[in-house]
């Protein structure tokens, strides 16, 4: 959708948020880490016969030791990979093409819309195998909406199909991936069903109640009305249980309130 001519900072401002990629996803969630056995102290020395018989079983420690051993050098690999960011495209489809850890793949698409030039069929492909091994990941689920977009030139079913299964798997868990959601809705107005419309409010909602959201949602109340979206006819729309901050102080106290002394 173009902005209105002129150099007005905030509709420079707006039209600048209309083309960013999906937000970084939360941090990986790492598997616990095995607790450690207490060791078994013997009040006497282990016969030979018994050292014998104990063999086999030392044997299979060890072995299990060195396997340990060697996935947690794959898990740090990975972890590292993600602390400092895959810059290089062709790392980046190495790293993804080996991983079945979808937090690692689910990163992985989105360093690789902030490639230079974006990779965005590294993106897309290795969020679809996020997906296909954890459904859940909706993060990975806006990577395709976006990418599906960007391809086609505009939304498309399979871009709506993503955008909503994202919104269905993370309602209200991430307050970065609603805002680009909403964000995302707002900048495709016209090609946006008016179910999901309302969905994407509702879940914005939110965000007037949590974090420092206040300048975002002016920023896309002020962005919608440059195009005649009819912002606040949505928002008020939207079914909000009413909160103790929201009820006005009743007319004595008011009358209190403003009386001196």
């Amino acid at each position: 959708m173009a902005d209105l001519p002129g150099n007005d900072p905030r509709k420079m401002l707006a039209a600048s948020k209309a083309e960013q990629p999906p937000p970084k996803p939360a941090a990986p969630r790492r598997p616990p880490a095995a607790t450690k056995p207490a060791p078994v102290v013997d009040a006497e020395p282990i016969p030979p016969s018994r050292l014998r018989e104990l063999a086999p079983w030392a044997s299979l420690l060890v072995i299990g030791v060195m396997g340990a051993a060697a996935s947690a050098f794959v898990f740090l690999q990975e972890a590292t990979t993600l602390a400092h960011g895959a810059t290089n495209p062709a790392r980046i489809q190495d790293e993804w093409v080996q991983s079945d850890w979808p937090d690692f793949l689910e990163v992985t698409a989105e360093q690789s819309l902030r490639t230079s030039p974006a990779d965005e069929g590294a993106a897309y492909l290795a969020a679809k195998k996020a997906v296909a091994l954890d459904p859940s990941r909706a993060s990975a689920w806006a990577v395709l909406a976006y990418v599906e977009a960007r391809q086609a030139g505009g939304i498309n079913q399979p871009a709506l199909d993503a955008l909503g299964r994202s919104m269905a798997a993370c309602p209200l868990c991430d307050q970065a991936l609603i805002r680009w959601r909403f964000n995302f809705v707002l900048s495709n107005w016209n090609q946006i069903p008016d179910d999901m419309r309302r969905k994407a409010f509702e879940q914005a909602d939110i965000l007037r109640w949590v974090g420092q959201n206040a300048e975002f949602l002016a920023e896309m109340r002020y962005k919608a009305g440059l195009v005649g979206i009819p912002f606040d006819a949505y928002r008020t729309a939207v079914d909000t249980p009413a909160r103790s901050w929201d009820i006005s102080p009743a007319a004595q106290l008011r009358g209190s309130l403003n009386t001196p002394g």
